[in-house]
């Protein structure tokens, strides 16, 4: 074990400089000093010049501003470790974990190492970004404007105008091409925050016009700045008009907050969708639904239609259920073209709503050739421009859905759980597909150096072996380090028709975490029809690695989370995280078989749990 061990750590030096993430420590007696082969007792095997790692933080890695972030990597088993002056505990396999106090500006991180008579050191040095501070009262200042991008608007929409400067100061700002100045106030909760709305009139000409913004003192000294973003009017005389293009077009419930931080999914509408667009932010269009309701969408993902193009007012016909051998339900719904549509399907599976921007109703005939899971279905003009459709439902008799076009027909397909032959293991027979994440990118980094998308394929492949035998069909989305898109991956899934999608996965953390406190194993989901699975699955790894357990973990916890694995609706899709790469003791669970199988069986327990509930029992033959 003692030549192992070293032999391990001495092979990770040579993987060269990677990037990082986090982790935490318990506690374990140093190892033995190593003797190699051929060698006397006592005599320890050769180190490379420099046997100290440090993970992460990387060399002159910027980070925000922080108060502390970890230090992880590995050094020789046995050795002793200081970090910044301060004992570091070194895991009987070489990996490290410490948190460091911060201070704006460069950081030194000095690591200390004596083995086997020997001293090293190793430094690292960091920036961390000054904090937020007031601006000054004198010279009196203005440091910036917002909106930081162009908008194109129409008369009655709002403009938020927000500018930090000196604090205390009387504030107001003008719009070029307009005659008027718009008083600002300042926040009671951050003085030198001003903010003040312009709402755009209807005699208004605005064409890249700029706002700009004036602070002035109790001696009438003025300082003044203008936002970056330019505003002009939308056209108004004709409808605007466009087409998605992309199979990842995202309909957004607003603008985005920030040029990193978009607003959420609310949409997935398919290629060759009309939108009727009403405003520009940036790079995003803001779609207009109905009179009360706008999404929107960005730039890169429609295409412009000929000026004159007509809005989309369908009309909305009779309505055909049908069944496919026995798996689903189909509700065909014709249209006069595709248009925006929202899934909106109850939690506890006892209805699922459709409504269709741009649509009224001539549904004149439900035909209910064949029902299954479907009770009745209910139209509504909730207004003039949106057309719904109620599918109520028999409680827990489907578990995912696909609604699609097929040519300018709308398609609802209700996905059942397959029927359960008497006596059979409840994953006899269900097709599940396991997706090892991350590859060819190496996802996360161990402390010393075990790439993330390794242990998930390790997971992986345990996991499918234990469902086979069980009698499940296993859809492996990747077998070694093929690469596969992201959003590949549950297309994969739902072309193979799986039952079931679970996305393997090992977490880490950003540098303002502190693994030394969170750590352990998660589950996340996304679809209402997910939350039971992830519920079972999450339960599953409290019993296999809560207390008294071989491999303890901590709780992570159950996430409601926007991934796109587990985006799509067709199916149960979950996504588990089963430990912490950047924590010494977790990674090294990672490294040993049978923590990865404990890994895998606490995953099909929990699926085995969720479709004994969920399978329909066959009758047995007489």
């Amino acid at each position: 074990m003692k030549i192992i061990l070293v032999s391990l750590f001495l092979a990770l030096l040579t993987m060269g400089a990677v990037l990082a993430d986090s982790g935490a420590l318990l506690s374990s007696p140093a190892p033995p000093a190593a003797v190699a082969e051929g060698t006397s007792p006592g005599e320890r095997m050769p180190l490379p010049a420099q046997p100290i790692r440090i993970v992460a933080p990387a060399e002159n890695a910027q980070l925000p501003a922080l108060a502390a972030t970890f230090v992880c990597g590995a050094v020789p088993p046995g050795g002793q470790l200081r970090i910044n002056g301060a004992a570091v505990e070194v895991h009987p396999e070489g990996g490290f974990l410490a948190m460091v106090p911060l201070a704006p500006g460069p950081n030194l991180i000095r690591a200390e190492l004596e083995y086997g008579g020997a001293h090293y050191e190793l430094t690292r040095t960091i920036r961390v970004a000054e904090p937020a501070r007031p601006a000054p009262v004198h010279p009196l200042t203005v440091e910036y404007v917002t909106p930081g991008q162009d908008q194109e608007l129409l008369p009655g929409d709002a403009v938020t105008v927000t500018a930090k400067g000196s604090p205390g100061m009387k504030a107001y700002f003008t719009v070029s091409r307009v005659r008027k100045r718009w008083p600002m106030i300042e926040s009671a909760e951050t003085p030198g925050i001003y903010q003040g709305v312009y709402r755009v009139g209807a005699k208004d000409r605005l064409k890249q016009s700029r706002i700009k913004v004036t602070l002035a003192d109790d001696r009438h000294k003025r300082r003044s700045a203008e936002a970056k973003g330019a505003l002009s009017l939308f056209p108004g005389d004709l409808p605007v008009l466009a087409e998605t293009v992309s199979p990842d077009a995202v309909l957004r419930a607003g603008p985005a907050v920030s040029a990193y931080d978009r607003a959420g999914y609310l949409m997935f509408p398919p290629p060759g969708t009309l939108l009727q667009l009403t405003g520009r932010n940036g790079d995003e269009y803001r779609v207009r639904l109905n009179r009360t309701r706008n999404v929107w969408v960005s730039a890169g993902q429609i295409k412009l239609l000929p000026s004159g193009t007509p809005p989309a007012r369908v009309v909305a016909g009779s309505v055909a259920i049908s069944a496919v051998d026995g798996r689903s339900a189909r509700i065909r719904l014709p249209l006069g073209r595709k248009i925006p549509f929202l899934v909106a399907p109850d939690p506890g599976g006892r209805y699922l709503d459709l409504s269709l921007f741009g649509a009224t109703s001539n549904t004149d005939l439900i035909a209910y050739a064949a029902t299954g899971p479907i009770r009745r279905v209910q139209w509504f003009q909730d207004d003039e421009e949106t057309y719904r459709l109620r599918i109520a439902t028999v409680p827990r008799s489907w578990w995912g859905y696909d609604v699609r076009y097929e040519g300018n027909a709308l398609v609802v397909e209700l996905r059942l759980p397959p029927p359960l032959p008497a006596g059979a293991s409840p994953l006899a027979g269900l097709a599940v597909a396991v997706d090892a994440g991350h590859s060819p990118d190496t996802g996360a980094v161990g402390v010393t150096g075990y790439l993330e998308k390794d242990a998930n394929l390790a997971i992986a492949l345990q996991l499918q072996k234990q469902l086979e035998a069980e009698g499940a069909k296993v859809i492996m989305i990747r077998r070694g380090d093929e690469g596969v898109p992201l959003n590949e991956r549950p297309r994969i899934a739902w072309q193979k028709q799986a039952d079931i999608l679970v996305s393997i996965h090992n977490n880490s953390l950003g540098y303002g975490g502190n693994p030394l406190l969170k750590h352990g194993y998660g589950v996340y989901y996304f679809t209402p029809m997910s939350q039971a699975l992830a519920g079972e699955i999450h339960r599953s790894y409290g019993e296999t690695f809560g207390p008294g357990a071989a491999f303890g973990l901590r709780d992570d916890g159950l996430y409601y989370d926007n991934l796109a694995v587990t985006r799509g609706p067709q199916m149960p899709a979950v996504l588990t995280e089963s430990a912490y790469l950047i924590h010494p003791v977790e990674e090294a669970y990672l490294r040993n078989d049978a923590f990865r199988a404990a890994c895998a069986a606490a995953i099909r327990r929990g699926i085995e749990r969720y479709a004994g509930r969920m399978r329909p029992v066959m009758a047995p033959a007489e």
